[in-house]
């Protein structure tokens, strides 16, 4: 998995996480409230952001979470089976009956080799990913970015080993009163990245939007 920067950020986390809760409210909807399901997986829980959004409004026996950072103090109010703080790609995975993620496997270095695990031991999958375009004019400016996929290119990967898919994409553009204040949200939410840039290069950047590109999927077999 990439290198992050969260692990000092995560104080800030969950007030200045925008995107990412309307992001965990939209992915709520791909769920089958109406399901019993014995057991859950959700990898890179971070601090709740999305379990916080199913939590209540599940029914299941057995909820795993899963974290590269020990956030485990997050997670006082809900009761969980285990939670694992491992990389997700070296996570070994027992089966369950639904896998969920939000806003977290842009992040993976091999993404494909991470669906086929999880298709082997699961017969559900729900996740959104950050997709190509993500943070575009952090890209343009600094020339730093992720490996994000297209929608298309995840959709490949997918149909390998789920028969049903249903997705959608999704564009946020946030607004921000100054340029500065833009690259300070991407600092309290960890994704910084460009934080060794140069004083001049930081100084030089002008946008006050960002924008967000999700893509949502609802994977069965």
């Amino acid at each position: 998995m990439k290198q992050m920067n969260f692990n000092k950020q995560f104080i800030n986390y969950d007030q200045n996480a925008i995107t990412q809760k309307k992001v965990a409210e939209k992915l709520f909807s791909f769920i089958d409230c109406s399901k019993k399901y014995q057991s859950i997986l959700e990898l890179g829980c971070g601090t709740g952001v999305f379990t916080k959004t199913f939590y209540n409004n599940l029914n299941f026996n057995i909820l795993d979470l899963n974290d590269i950072f020990d956030t485990a103090k997050y997670f006082s109010e809900f009761s969980y089976n285990k939670f694992f703080i491992e990389d997700m790609e070296n996570l070994k995975l027992e089966k369950y009956s639904l896998v969920l993620s939000s806003s977290a496997f842009q992040w993976v270095d091999n993404f494909e080799n991470l669906i086929k695990r999880i298709s082997e031991n699961s017969p559900e999958l729900i996740f959104s990913i950050y997709s190509k375009g993500n943070l575009i004019e952090i890209f343009q400016h600094f020339g730093i970015s992720l490996n994000y996929l297209s929608c298309s290119e995840i959709l490949t990967v997918l149909n390998r080993y789920y028969s049903d898919i249903k997705y959608e994409t999704e564009e946020f553009v946030l607004k921000f009163n100054s340029p500065i204040d833009a690259l300070k949200h991407l600092k309290k939410t960890g994704v910084t990245g460009f934080k060794n840039s140069s004083y001049s290069l930081t100084k030089s950047f002008k946008s006050t939007i960002l924008t967000y590109r999700v893509s949502y999927f609802s994977c069965k077999k």
